[in-house]
């Protein structure tokens, strides 16, 4: 006895998972017996009503140049297909089932036609026909994993501090209002197993529904558009360009304390300005070929053009120290014929100064009494008369040659400094292009010269502190325009 009941129970085990995989079989063939997946799912319901979803889990790429957005999404669906629905006590308490929704297979149900109105590829391609859950009362829910590529306009007004607004917009491509009820469920985006993307933050999301009359059809088409809100982390352009641009510019104020003598003070202005357009050359590539003015751009455009500047002084300042005004090119006439309408620096020796740099010496008689007589001339008391009186006649004639000597001298000395003046006065007039010509010295610094040098030296310095004030000013002007 004991044993059969022990048999009666094997039976029974091993029977009900077939009962069950039977019930499951039957309900299947019940059920799209006769079912049409081209038909729209109405049953005893005027038009059908579908509620949509969608889960990000990341965005994989931003392309800025191409204007795209490739997110990786879970598209949810909902709706009541009323040719689906079974007693559930009829099926050994079956409430759901899983069913294929590929057109191309076997027993699949009607699925909706949604698609990405502003999709930048196929549309909807890479979404998967992965399998649908229905319940017995013929509720269906839909998720379909997958990646989208969306157009998006990006406004870089404000690059690389920029914030970005992107949506995503589906609709039926079929079926306009009349024929379906598109809503939005109530968590309608949900970001719960969202992946922060390294370059952008996920600021804000929003979804609406819209309903649209197109050109071609009379009726609306419903769609909803879920939007998106992407601030840019601008750690990557303010680490790897703005602050090594900003500090290659700096460079610009130190090339003003290279000695001119050095010789390298224009190539270090040239090496600094080919520096700043490798930066501009860099950020060219991350950005589209539109007429939008980055704010970046700008700030290394201005910079560019400070370092040419630079270089334009530094070349011009370069030829005013290295002016010769017996040198007869373009550049040295240029500077020639400004340098006539410009005041005199330095201004000439005084007489008294041109005076001291004149050897004077003027012998009296005095000194030439003392020249003569101090020093006795061995042996003259033992000359005869006649040789004293020849001695005589020579002291006279010796005195008379010395005292000749010391007027021409004096009058040697009144020429020089009466020549000397004038050369000064010719320096201060206007026509100063002829003042070379007093000197016979081709290494001598004529007064064109000191006057051109002595000008260099001041319009460097204003040149130093205009240049230091406009980029300080300019640096303060560009970052406030950065978004806070």
């Amino acid at each position: 006895m004991e044993m059969k009941i022990l048999n009666l129970f094997l039976l029974l085990f091993l029977f009900l998972p077939f009962r069950a995989n039977g019930n499951e079989t039957a309900l299947r063939e019940d059920l799209f017996k006769g079912y049409n997946k081209d038909s729209l799912p109405l049953g005893n319901q005027s038009l059908i009503s579908l509620k949509m979803g969608i889960a990000f889990r990341a965005f994989n790429s931003i392309d800025q140049v191409e204007g795209t957005l490739t997110a990786n999404i879970w598209l949810r669906h909902w709706w009541n297909d009323g040719n689906l629905q079974w007693n559930p006590t009829d099926y050994n308490g079956i409430t759901d089932i899983a069913v294929n929704t590929d057109p191309g297979l076997e027993n699949s149900v009607w699925v909706p036609d949604i698609y990405l109105y502003n999709t930048a590829e196929k549309p909807m391609e890479q979404l998967d026909y992965s399998r649908a859950h229905i319940y017995y009362d013929g509720s269906i829910i839909w998720s379909r994993p997958g990646i989208l590529t969306s157009t998006c306009m990006f406004d870089l007004r404000s690059f690389p501090y920029d914030t970005q607004h992107c949506l995503f917009k589906f609709g039926s491509w079929v079926y306009h209002d009349g024929q379906m009820n598109l809503t939005m469920d109530d968590g309608s985006i949900d970001i719960s197993n969202f992946q922060p993307n390294d370059g952008w933050n996920l600021a804000d999301f929003t979804s609406t529904l819209n309903f649209v009359k197109y050109n071609c059809c009379p009726d609306l088409y419903p769609d909803i558009t879920f939007n998106v809100t992407l601030e840019r982390l601008p750690g990557y352009y303010t680490l790897n360009i703005i602050t090594p641009a900003y500090a290659t510019s700096s460079l610009m104020i130190i090339s003003f304390l290279v000695p001119w003598d050095s010789g390298e003070r224009i190539s270090f202005a040239i090496t600094v300005m080919l520096s700043l357009i490798v930066f501009l050359l860099i950020l060219s590539e991350n950005l589209p070929k539109t007429n939008t003015k980055p704010l970046l751009s700008e700030m290394l455009i201005g910079l560019t053009f400070f370092s040419l500047l630079c270089v334009f002084f530094t070349v011009f300042v370069s030829a005013l120290y290295s002016y010769k005004s017996k040198k007869d090119n373009f550049i040295f006439k240029v500077i020639n014929r400004i340098s006539d309408f410009l005041p005199n620096l330095n201004s000439c020796t005084q007489d008294s100064e041109i005076n001291d740099t004149v050897t004077h010496f003027t012998l009296t008689e005095s000194d030439v009494d003392s020249y003569t007589h101090d020093e006795p001339v061995i042996g003259l008391d033992h000359r005869t008369s006649s040789y004293k009186t020849v001695m005589d006649r020579n002291t006279d004639k010796y005195k008379n040659n010395l005292t000749h000597r010391s007027i021409s001298t004096a009058i040697v000395q009144s020429d020089t400094t009466s020549a000397m003046s004038n050369a000064c006065n010719a320096s201060n007039d206007s026509n100063a292009s002829n003042a070379s010509n007093d000197s016979n010295d081709s290494n001598e610094t004529t007064a064109s010269e000191r006057k051109i040098k002595s000008y260099a030296r001041k319009l460097e310095s204003v040149f130093t502190v205009i240049f230091l004030f406009s980029f300080i000013v300019y640096t303060i002007v560009m970052f406030a325009f950065i978004p806070s």
